[in-house]
């Protein structure tokens, strides 16, 4: 057993401990454990006041109070005896976020407004997913109006036709308290915006422009790669492209965008079940991805088992979920995949790099990336050690966009080395090893084409085929490496005598083919004489002061004024006219050697 097989053997074991910790440390978390463990709720209630005009646009978590309900629901008075006493919390970030499957939360927060002018603003909770969500406004002590939204309405009803809870007011002069009450049962986390109404136009505009390029890129380059897998059937490239398209579908969900547009109307049973669903289809299709791109299989066979089964296990586990109605479980499941996707992905990089395989920086360099982007945004969506806000809610598609661009990279490199291997490897096959002339494959590829071309335009062709005389006896005198030497020695004559559109060939042995386009059958005999000459005129060194010199018999076969033996060419084809000149060999040969034989005529030696 080597000593990487012994690493191996000895890691499982942390390895499992690091993952099952890891586990329960995401489920105690998202579960809300984890926010009792923290430290005791701040005992001071002062939040900053808003003061309009002056303040135009922004997030608002540092101007709110908040505290979570116990085992009743509180009405508006109750809440506002609550905020009154000492128990509630202030938050040291842009967002509110308090977990997954928590109990209700109060939110409060004051604006002062020194305007004459009634400008409207607009309050928003970024969070498309919140179930059920009031406002209360409340002014000089008297309630001036109760907005009620969340996804658990019908989108009609809603304050505002939007993909997030939103409304639009106008607040008078003096004081106004605006008190929330939000409950859901996934993530809680309430990211507020408050701003005028212009303000909130222009940056509906700018983060559709930044929604627009972010999903351009990804669907280019799915769609680029799907259209490759049609045409290569290769999986690597069709899982990449449903892996941006899952991710692409994953975020039009979680922003809301996909149930404004396309699901208003199916409440909010679907749109969570759908949300979680899709959060893992990008994680399932990457990691299998992933997995055929680097061959993880081949060098690491135990982490290819593990993404195996927990691409199976989990979304099991949501289904089972599902049946029985346990969205708060399966979205759990979901958030423990988007962890281990992040996680598999580095481990599969590191094994990569290891396994010296081509690559592997580069996807080990975009695994990083991602996984940072990730985990900060699933984080800061559960309510964990990140706050929420702009940025970290949006990390996570600034990280899958430069992770999916250095995939592609991975890809069209694959693809490029895939094609030179092709070409490489048809070269080989088509080109004899020791004179690097074409073979008889490769003749006949090159050839054929233009014989096509040739016979539709009534010119003329011709072909020559010549044989070394007397190559056994050189074998025998001087061995067949002087052999061999001789043959790489006829092959660059050749190449130095031929006119550029002449295509050669070693035809087998000690025999050569050259096809001369757009050359009638005198003008090959005349080159065919020329190379003879060039021929004997060669002289093989073969070391110790040892060389000899050879000669070679031709056999020419050519068409004269667009015409082969009488006829058209339409009429014959091109291994009719080889037999011909191999015929013409065949008489060069038992009349003496060392001469150009025409196909019917004896050329002078």
């Amino acid at each position: 057993m080597n000593k990487f097989q012994q690493q191996s053997k000895l890691r499982p074991n942390a390895k499992n401990f690091i993952v099952f910790a890891a586990v329960v440390f995401i489920v105690l978390s998202a579960s809300g454990l984890l926010n009792q463990l923290k430290a005791n709720p701040l005992i001071f209630s002062y939040a900053p006041p808003i003061t309009l005009p002056k303040f135009e646009q922004g997030m608002i978590g540092k101007q709110v109070t908040f505290f979570q309900e116990q085992d009743v629901k509180l009405s508006l008075e109750e809440a506002k005896e609550r905020f009154q006493g000492q128990q509630i919390r202030t938050s040291s970030s842009d967002s509110v976020s308090l977990g997954i499957g928590v109990r209700p939360a109060w939110l409060k927060f004051s604006l002062v407004n020194n305007d004459l002018n009634g400008l409207s603003y607009r309050l928003a909770i970024e969070t498309p997913w919140l179930d059920h969500i009031d406002s209360y406004l409340v002014h000089n002590g008297r309630l001036v109006r109760h907005v009620v939204g969340g996804d658990a309405l019908p989108f009609e009803q809603r304050p505002m036709p939007y993909r997030f809870y939103a409304f639009e007011h106008e607040y008078p002069v003096g004081i106004t308290d605006v008190y929330i009450r939000v409950e859901s049962v996934g993530p809680m986390a309430i990211p507020i915006r408050f701003s005028t109404s212009e303000q909130a136009i222009a940056s509906d505009l700018a983060a559709g422009y930044q929604y627009g390029v972010l999903y351009g890129i990804m669907l280019a380059l799915a769609l680029y790669n799907l259209v490759l897998f049609v045409f290569i059937r290769q999986k690597e490239y069709g899982l990449y492209a449903l892996y941006l398209i899952g991710f692409v579908l994953n975020s039009l969900s979680y922003t809301g965008q996909i149930h404004a547009v396309f699901t208003p109307h199916y409440g909010p049973y679907f749109q969570d079940w759908v949300d979680i669903f899709l959060m893992i289809t990008y994680s399932v299709a990457g990691l299998h991805f992933a997995r055929l791109l680097l061959n993880t299989k081949s060098y690491a066979p135990r982490l290819d088992k593990l993404i195996i089964r927990v691409t199976q296990i989990i979304p099991a586990g949501m289904i089972v979920g599902f049946i029985f109605d346990k969205l708060v479980f399966s979205m759990l499941l979901a958030f423990v995949l988007n962890c281990g996707f992040v996680t598999l992905f580095i481990a599969m990089g590191i094994y990569a790099h290891k396994a010296g395989k081509a690559f592997a920086i580069t996807f080990l360099i975009s695994s990083v990336t991602a996984a940072v982007c990730i985990t900060v945004s699933t984080l800061a969506v559960a309510g964990l050690l990140i706050p929420y806000n702009d940025y970290t809610f949006k990390a996570i598609e600034v990280g899958m966009a430069l992770e999916a661009i250095l995939l592609a990279v991975i890809l069209a490199q694959q693809f490029r080395m895939a094609k030179l291997d092709k070409l490489l490897a048809e070269s080989y096959a088509r080109c004899d090893t020791l004179t690097r002339l074409n073979n008889r494959f490769g003749f006949n590829a090159v050839v054929n084409p233009i014989w096509q071309n040739i016979v539709r335009e009534k010119r003329d062709a011709a072909v020559m085929i010549f044989d070394i005389d007397d190559f056994k006896s050189i074998n025998d005198t001087y061995g067949h490496s002087a052999g061999d030497k001789a043959l790489m020695q006829v092959a660059h004559c050749i190449e130095s005598t031929k006119r550029s559109g002449d295509v050669s060939a070693r035809w087998g042995g000690e025999e050569f083919i050259i096809f001369l386009p757009e050359t009638s059958s005198e003008q090959a005999v005349a080159q065919a004489e020329r190379l003879r000459k060039s021929l004997m005129n060669m002289v093989i060194d073969v070391g110790d002061g040892i060389t000899f010199r050879l000669s070679a018999s031709f056999g020419i076969a050519g068409s004269h004024e667009a015409q082969f033996e009488g006829s058209l060419l339409t009429k014959t084809d091109i291994e009719h006219m080889i037999n011909q000149a191999d015929k013409a060999l065949y008489q060069a040969k038992n009349s003496g050697k060392n001469q150009v034989q025409l196909s019917g005529v004896l050329a002078q030696v």
